[in-house]
């Protein structure tokens, strides 16, 4: 089932982050900002939130952070912080703003990462922010970064076909359906699923928007090879009894690796193939 975003509402949040980013924008350690998430993708509904990736030159101290929030009249939500990133949430007119903020070297390093086919997807996911996202604030160091980024580079397909068709094998999907371990068989079919869809985007040389695959029908529409029905079979294989349910995904998977061969004739797929379809008991 495809779901029709309401246009106003996606205009409704690019203003409100227009609003928010204000604040940002006065610090002169900020470099540049974005809203990116289902916002920028034109997806987002009336239970959307917005997603603001704010870029630091240097790291920000919680002044900063807490004159762009509360310094502003905006009611914080949480405020968490790793060696990577600070992360800020807020309500501004009603909608929650999550605001990740990243020093511009760490994006830097992400994007070197990525092009050496590193299989990261919180990497792939950071370049698909700048290449999806609209610019707020410092346009020219975002289009710099999408410059770097034009290209898919071909050890990031051989990477990700070799890494999303790592799979379980089929013997273990048909025990647990044979015994009735329908959480355990839910936990690999969702497990495979993911790897088709990663194996997918590598061999479409298309960038990851998302770790978990959320927006379904969208993200199959970018893949320009994908097994028939992709979206629709997912859906069908993760409501059907077990037994339909493995048949279903070793199908996709049979018909990804196809794909996977003719489009990315350097992966080395046959061990992976191999353990996927190996027989340990008779």
């Amino acid at each position: 089932m495809t779901t029709t975003p309401q246009v106003d509402e996606v205009a409704r949040r690019v203003a409100i982050a227009h609003k928010a980013v204000r604040a940002y924008a006065a610090n002169d350690r900020v470099a540049a900002a974005l809203v990116g998430g289902s916002v920028a993708r034109g997806l987002a509904d009336a239970s959307s939130d917005i997603e603001l990736d704010v870029y630091w030159t240097s790291p920000p101290s919680v002044a900063d952070r807490e004159a762009a929030v509360e310094g502003v009249g905006f009611d914080r939500v949480y405020a968490e912080e790793d060696e990577h990133e600070w992360a800020d949430g807020m309500l501004v007119d009603g909608v929650k703003i999550d605001v990740s903020g990243f020093v511009t070297s760490t994006i830097d390093a992400y994007l070197a990462g990525a092009l050496a086919g590193d299989t990261d997807a919180e990497l792939q996911v950071r370049v698909t922010a700048l290449r999806d996202g609209i610019p707020l604030h410092g346009h020219a160091v975002v289009d710099a970064w999408r410059a770097r980024c034009a290209d898919y580079p071909e050890a990031l397909a051989v990477a990700m076909v070799e890494h999303g068709l790592d799979l379980r094998s089929r013997e273990r999907l048909e025990m647990l359906a044979a015994r009735d371990d329908v959480l355990l068989l839910h936990r690999d079919l969702v497990d495979g699923v993911q790897g088709v869809l990663d194996a997918l985007f590598g061999l479409g040389r298309v960038w990851m928007p998302h770790p978990f695959h959320k927006w379904l029908d969208w993200e199959e529409s970018l893949l320009p090879h994908r097994p028939d029905g992709l979206a629709r079979r997912i859906r069908e294989l993760l409501v059907a009894p077990p037994h339909d349910a493995v048949r279903a995904l070793v199908a996709l998977v049979d018909e990804t690796y196809a794909l996977a061969r003719e489009h990315v004739p350097a992966a080395d797929l046959t061990p992976l193939r191999e353990a996927f379809d190996q027989r340990r008991t008779a």
